[in-house]
Protein backbone atom coordinates (compact mmCIF):
# COMPACT_ATOMS: atom_id res chain seq x y z
CA UNK A 1 0.00 0.00 0.00
CA UNK A 2 1.29 3.49 -0.89
CA UNK A 3 1.42 5.63 2.27
CA UNK A 4 0.94 9.13 0.82
CA UNK A 5 0.03 10.86 -2.40
CA UNK A 6 3.23 12.89 -2.52
CA UNK A 7 5.65 10.03 -1.95
CA UNK A 8 7.94 10.62 -4.91
CA UNK A 9 10.20 7.72 -3.98
CA UNK A 10 7.28 5.31 -4.03
CA UNK A 11 6.16 6.46 -7.48
CA UNK A 12 9.66 6.16 -8.89
CA UNK A 13 9.96 2.71 -7.37
CA UNK A 14 6.68 1.70 -8.97
CA UNK A 15 7.82 3.08 -12.32
CA UNK A 16 11.06 1.08 -12.11
CA UNK A 17 9.07 -1.99 -11.17
CA UNK A 18 6.67 -1.44 -14.08
CA UNK A 19 9.60 -1.05 -16.46
CA UNK A 20 10.94 -4.39 -15.24
CA UNK A 21 7.55 -5.98 -15.70
CA UNK A 22 7.35 -4.51 -19.21
CA UNK A 23 10.69 -6.07 -20.13
CA UNK A 24 9.62 -9.47 -18.79
CA UNK A 25 6.26 -9.14 -20.50
CA UNK A 26 8.01 -9.20 -23.87
CA UNK A 27 8.26 -12.95 -23.38
CA UNK A 28 4.50 -13.30 -22.88
CA UNK A 29 2.22 -13.85 -25.92
CA UNK A 30 -0.60 -12.11 -24.04
CA UNK A 31 1.29 -8.83 -24.18
CA UNK A 32 1.39 -8.83 -27.98
CA UNK A 33 -2.22 -9.95 -28.26
CA UNK A 34 -3.29 -7.23 -25.85
CA UNK A 35 -1.30 -4.58 -27.70
CA UNK A 36 -2.81 -5.54 -31.06
CA UNK A 37 -6.26 -5.56 -29.47
CA UNK A 38 -5.71 -2.09 -28.03
CA UNK A 39 -4.66 -0.72 -31.41
CA UNK A 40 -7.70 -2.26 -33.10
CA UNK A 41 -10.11 -1.01 -30.45
CA UNK A 42 -8.60 2.46 -30.62
CA UNK A 43 -9.71 2.53 -34.25
CA UNK A 44 -13.17 1.33 -33.19
CA UNK A 45 -13.47 4.12 -30.62
CA UNK A 46 -12.31 6.68 -33.18
CA UNK A 47 -14.95 5.49 -35.64
CA UNK A 48 -17.67 5.61 -32.96
CA UNK A 49 -16.67 9.05 -31.65
CA UNK A 50 -19.01 11.03 -33.96
CA UNK A 51 -21.96 9.05 -32.58
CA UNK A 52 -21.28 10.57 -29.18
CA UNK A 53 -21.57 14.09 -30.58
CA UNK A 54 -25.23 13.63 -31.59
CA UNK A 55 -26.89 14.75 -28.37
CA UNK A 56 -29.16 17.46 -27.06
CA UNK A 57 -27.02 20.58 -26.73
CA UNK A 58 -29.09 21.70 -23.74
CA UNK A 59 -28.28 18.64 -21.65
CA UNK A 60 -24.92 17.42 -20.43
CA UNK A 61 -26.18 13.90 -19.92
CA UNK A 62 -28.04 11.88 -22.52
CA UNK A 63 -30.31 8.93 -21.71
CA UNK A 64 -28.82 6.12 -23.76
CA UNK A 65 -31.56 3.73 -22.68
CA UNK A 66 -34.70 4.44 -20.70
CA UNK A 67 -37.17 1.66 -21.44
CA UNK A 68 -40.07 0.20 -19.48
CA UNK A 69 -40.02 -3.30 -20.93
CA UNK A 70 -36.70 -5.10 -20.78
CA UNK A 71 -35.42 -8.62 -20.33
CA UNK A 72 -34.83 -7.97 -16.64
CA UNK A 73 -32.02 -9.93 -15.00
CA UNK A 74 -31.33 -7.50 -12.16
CA UNK A 75 -31.94 -9.01 -8.75
CA UNK A 76 -34.60 -6.53 -7.60
CA UNK A 77 -36.77 -3.74 -8.99
CA UNK A 78 -35.12 -1.05 -6.86
CA UNK A 79 -31.74 -1.82 -8.42
CA UNK A 80 -33.25 -2.05 -11.91
CA UNK A 81 -34.74 1.42 -11.48
CA UNK A 82 -31.62 2.98 -9.94
CA UNK A 83 -30.05 5.18 -12.63
CA UNK A 84 -26.56 4.41 -13.87
CA UNK A 85 -24.52 7.46 -14.91
CA UNK A 86 -21.57 6.84 -17.24
CA UNK A 87 -18.69 9.32 -17.08
CA UNK A 88 -16.17 9.14 -19.91
CA UNK A 89 -12.47 9.89 -19.77
CA UNK A 90 -10.13 12.54 -21.11
CA UNK A 91 -10.64 13.40 -24.82
CA UNK A 92 -13.60 11.07 -25.24
CA UNK A 93 -17.38 11.35 -25.19
CA UNK A 94 -20.41 9.20 -24.42
CA UNK A 95 -19.58 6.89 -27.35
CA UNK A 96 -17.01 5.32 -25.03
CA UNK A 97 -19.84 3.47 -23.31
CA UNK A 98 -21.82 2.16 -26.27
CA UNK A 99 -20.82 -1.42 -25.43
CA UNK A 100 -21.30 -1.15 -21.68
CA UNK A 101 -24.62 0.70 -21.96
CA UNK A 102 -26.00 -1.92 -24.32
CA UNK A 103 -24.91 -4.67 -21.94
CA UNK A 104 -26.51 -2.94 -18.95
CA UNK A 105 -29.75 -2.48 -20.87
CA UNK A 106 -29.85 -6.16 -21.79
CA UNK A 107 -29.38 -7.04 -18.14
CA UNK A 108 -32.37 -5.04 -17.02
CA UNK A 109 -31.17 -1.56 -16.04
CA UNK A 110 -33.91 0.91 -17.00
CA UNK A 111 -32.19 4.29 -16.68
CA UNK A 112 -28.74 4.59 -18.25
CA UNK A 113 -27.36 8.10 -18.78
CA UNK A 114 -24.07 9.22 -20.31
CA UNK A 115 -22.50 12.41 -18.99
CA UNK A 116 -20.54 14.60 -21.43
CA UNK A 117 -17.96 17.30 -20.69
CA UNK A 118 -15.01 19.07 -22.33
CA UNK A 119 -11.72 18.36 -20.47
CA UNK A 120 -9.81 20.91 -22.53
CA UNK A 121 -11.96 23.80 -21.32
CA UNK A 122 -13.00 22.74 -17.81
CA UNK A 123 -10.85 21.43 -14.99
CA UNK A 124 -11.72 18.50 -12.73
CA UNK A 125 -13.49 20.49 -9.96
CA UNK A 126 -15.57 22.30 -12.60
CA UNK A 127 -16.54 19.05 -14.32
CA UNK A 128 -17.38 17.53 -10.93
CA UNK A 129 -19.71 20.47 -10.32
CA UNK A 130 -21.43 19.78 -13.63
CA UNK A 131 -21.72 16.11 -12.68
CA UNK A 132 -23.34 17.13 -9.38
CA UNK A 133 -26.01 19.06 -11.27
CA UNK A 134 -26.58 16.14 -13.64
CA UNK A 135 -26.95 13.66 -10.78
CA UNK A 136 -29.62 15.91 -9.28
CA UNK A 137 -31.40 16.16 -12.64
CA UNK A 138 -31.30 12.43 -13.27
CA UNK A 139 -32.58 11.64 -9.78
CA UNK A 140 -35.37 14.14 -10.29
CA UNK A 141 -36.59 12.72 -13.60
CA UNK A 142 -36.28 9.07 -12.53
CA UNK A 143 -37.63 9.50 -9.00
CA UNK A 144 -34.73 7.50 -7.55
CA UNK A 145 -33.07 8.43 -4.26
CA UNK A 146 -29.58 7.34 -5.33
CA UNK A 147 -27.62 6.64 -8.50
CA UNK A 148 -24.66 4.48 -9.46
CA UNK A 149 -21.66 5.72 -11.45
CA UNK A 150 -19.26 4.02 -13.85
CA UNK A 151 -16.29 6.25 -14.68
CA UNK A 152 -13.50 5.53 -17.16
CA UNK A 153 -10.07 7.13 -16.79
CA UNK A 154 -10.50 10.79 -15.81
CA UNK A 155 -14.20 10.05 -15.35
CA UNK A 156 -13.35 8.06 -12.25
CA UNK A 157 -11.36 10.95 -10.79
CA UNK A 158 -14.22 13.37 -11.53
CA UNK A 159 -16.63 10.98 -9.79
CA UNK A 160 -14.40 10.77 -6.74
CA UNK A 161 -14.14 14.54 -6.56
CA UNK A 162 -17.92 14.85 -6.73
CA UNK A 163 -18.47 12.27 -3.99
CA UNK A 164 -15.67 13.38 -1.67
CA UNK A 165 -15.67 17.14 -2.18
CA UNK A 166 -19.19 18.10 -3.29
CA UNK A 167 -21.43 16.01 -1.05
CA UNK A 168 -22.15 13.24 -3.51
CA UNK A 169 -21.91 10.53 -0.85
CA UNK A 170 -25.59 11.07 0.05
CA UNK A 171 -26.76 10.54 -3.54
CA UNK A 172 -24.47 7.80 -4.83
CA UNK A 173 -24.73 4.10 -4.01
CA UNK A 174 -21.78 2.69 -5.96
CA UNK A 175 -18.85 4.04 -7.98
CA UNK A 176 -16.97 1.75 -10.39
CA UNK A 177 -13.81 3.17 -11.94
CA UNK A 178 -12.09 1.71 -15.00
CA UNK A 179 -8.44 2.59 -15.49
CA UNK A 180 -8.67 5.81 -13.44
CA UNK A 181 -5.45 7.50 -12.20
CA UNK A 182 -6.40 7.64 -8.53
CA UNK A 183 -2.85 8.61 -7.57
CA UNK A 184 -2.11 10.40 -10.82
CA UNK A 185 -0.29 9.34 -13.95
CA UNK A 186 2.97 10.56 -15.44
CA UNK A 187 1.28 10.40 -18.86
CA UNK A 188 -0.61 13.52 -17.79
CA UNK A 189 2.56 15.57 -18.34
CA UNK A 190 1.92 15.15 -22.08
CA UNK A 191 -1.73 16.17 -22.01
CA UNK A 192 -2.97 19.67 -22.93
CA UNK A 193 -5.99 21.42 -21.49
CA UNK A 194 -7.22 22.46 -18.08
CA UNK A 195 -7.69 19.00 -16.58
CA UNK A 196 -4.60 17.04 -17.63
CA UNK A 197 -2.17 18.79 -15.21
CA UNK A 198 -4.52 17.93 -12.34
CA UNK A 199 -3.95 14.23 -13.02
CA UNK A 200 -0.20 14.47 -12.42
CA UNK A 201 1.05 12.64 -9.32
CA UNK A 202 1.13 15.02 -6.37
CA UNK A 203 -1.13 17.64 -7.97
CA UNK A 204 -3.49 19.72 -5.86
CA UNK A 205 -6.46 17.61 -6.96
CA UNK A 206 -4.65 14.37 -6.12
CA UNK A 207 -3.77 15.70 -2.68
CA UNK A 208 -7.32 16.93 -2.11
CA UNK A 209 -8.71 13.48 -2.90
CA UNK A 210 -6.20 11.83 -0.59
CA UNK A 211 -6.92 14.20 2.28
CA UNK A 212 -10.72 14.18 1.95
CA UNK A 213 -11.19 10.40 1.76
CA UNK A 214 -13.40 9.20 4.60
CA UNK A 215 -15.69 6.24 5.32
CA UNK A 216 -19.16 6.66 3.78
CA UNK A 217 -21.94 4.40 2.55
CA UNK A 218 -20.59 4.61 -1.01
CA UNK A 219 -19.22 1.33 -2.35
CA UNK A 220 -16.02 1.72 -4.39
CA UNK A 221 -14.85 -0.71 -7.09
CA UNK A 222 -11.64 -0.03 -9.05
CA UNK A 223 -10.72 -2.03 -12.16
CA UNK A 224 -7.14 -1.72 -13.40
CA UNK A 225 -4.89 -3.45 -15.91
CA UNK A 226 -1.23 -4.38 -16.08
CA UNK A 227 -1.13 -3.29 -19.75
CA UNK A 228 -2.64 0.17 -19.33
CA UNK A 229 0.03 2.41 -20.83
CA UNK A 230 -1.81 5.64 -20.01
CA UNK A 231 -1.70 5.02 -16.26
CA UNK A 232 1.95 5.27 -15.23
CA UNK A 233 2.62 3.48 -12.99
CA UNK A 234 -0.24 1.05 -13.61
CA UNK A 235 -0.84 0.47 -9.88
CA UNK A 236 -1.97 4.10 -9.57
CA UNK A 237 -5.32 2.96 -10.96
CA UNK A 238 -5.88 1.04 -7.72
CA UNK A 239 -7.98 2.76 -5.08
CA UNK A 240 -5.91 2.11 -1.97
CA UNK A 241 -6.95 4.70 0.60
CA UNK A 242 -8.06 2.60 3.59
CA UNK A 243 -10.96 4.92 4.45
CA UNK A 244 -12.69 4.09 1.16
CA UNK A 245 -12.40 0.33 1.67
CA UNK A 246 -12.38 -0.19 -2.09
CA UNK A 247 -12.43 -3.52 -3.91
CA UNK A 248 -9.65 -3.56 -6.52
CA UNK A 249 -9.96 -5.85 -9.55
CA UNK A 250 -6.91 -6.57 -11.68
CA UNK A 251 -7.36 -7.66 -15.30
CA UNK A 252 -4.53 -8.84 -17.51
CA UNK A 253 -3.38 -7.77 -20.95
CA UNK A 254 -5.98 -5.03 -21.50
CA UNK A 255 -5.06 -1.57 -22.72
CA UNK A 256 -6.66 1.67 -21.58
CA UNK A 257 -9.45 1.67 -24.20
CA UNK A 258 -9.77 -2.11 -24.24
CA UNK A 259 -11.20 -1.90 -20.72
CA UNK A 260 -14.37 -0.40 -22.22
CA UNK A 261 -15.06 -3.29 -24.58
CA UNK A 262 -13.75 -6.24 -22.59
CA UNK A 263 -16.22 -9.01 -21.79
CA UNK A 264 -14.33 -9.68 -18.57
CA UNK A 265 -14.71 -6.06 -17.45
CA UNK A 266 -18.36 -5.92 -18.51
CA UNK A 267 -19.11 -9.02 -16.44
CA UNK A 268 -17.51 -7.36 -13.42
CA UNK A 269 -19.48 -4.14 -13.97
CA UNK A 270 -22.80 -5.95 -14.42
CA UNK A 271 -22.13 -8.19 -11.43
CA UNK A 272 -21.35 -5.34 -9.04
CA UNK A 273 -24.16 -3.08 -10.24
CA UNK A 274 -26.73 -5.88 -10.19
CA UNK A 275 -25.84 -7.10 -6.68
CA UNK A 276 -25.41 -4.03 -4.50
CA UNK A 277 -24.30 -6.16 -1.54
CA UNK A 278 -21.31 -7.55 -3.45
CA UNK A 279 -18.05 -6.39 -1.84
CA UNK A 280 -19.82 -3.85 0.34
CA UNK A 281 -18.20 -3.31 3.78
CA UNK A 282 -19.65 -5.60 6.45
CA UNK A 283 -20.95 -2.87 8.76
CA UNK A 284 -23.27 -1.63 6.01
CA UNK A 285 -24.87 -5.04 5.41
CA UNK A 286 -25.09 -6.50 8.90
CA UNK A 287 -28.60 -7.72 8.14
CA UNK A 288 -27.35 -10.08 5.44
CA UNK A 289 -27.17 -13.80 6.25
CA UNK A 290 -23.60 -14.17 4.97
CA UNK A 291 -20.55 -12.06 5.89
CA UNK A 292 -18.63 -10.07 3.30
CA UNK A 293 -14.93 -9.32 3.34
CA UNK A 294 -14.56 -5.88 1.75
CA UNK A 295 -13.55 -4.26 5.03
CA UNK A 296 -10.06 -5.76 4.80
CA UNK A 297 -7.29 -3.57 3.34
CA UNK A 298 -7.60 -3.16 -0.44
CA UNK A 299 -5.86 -5.90 -2.38
CA UNK A 300 -5.81 -7.53 -5.80
CA UNK A 301 -8.55 -10.11 -5.93
CA UNK A 302 -9.74 -12.57 -8.54
CA UNK A 303 -12.69 -11.42 -10.61
CA UNK A 304 -16.00 -12.61 -9.22
CA UNK A 305 -17.49 -15.41 -11.27
CA UNK A 306 -20.76 -14.25 -12.79
CA UNK A 307 -23.15 -15.74 -15.38
CA UNK A 308 -22.08 -15.24 -19.00
CA UNK A 309 -23.48 -12.17 -20.68
CA UNK A 310 -26.13 -12.52 -23.28
CA UNK A 311 -24.56 -12.86 -26.71
CA UNK A 312 -24.33 -9.56 -28.49
CA UNK A 313 -26.17 -9.54 -31.78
Amino acid sequence: MIPSVDGEYDDLAHLRRQAGIAVRSLLRPGTYIGTVRELALTAVHAAAYPLGMARDANRRSTPLHDYDELDTQVADSETANMPVILVHGWIHNRSAFLGISRTLRRHGFRHIHAFDYNPLVYDIPEVAGMLAAEVDRVLSITGASKAMIVGHSMGGVVSRYYVQQLGGESKIDTVITLGSPHRGTYAAYLGPGASAPQMKPGSGVMRALEESARPTDVRWIAVYSDLDLLILPAVNAKLVHPALRAHNIKVADLGHLSLLLSGEVMRAVVSHLSDRTLNRPVHEVDDLPIPLTADVPPADRTLTVVPPLAAEG
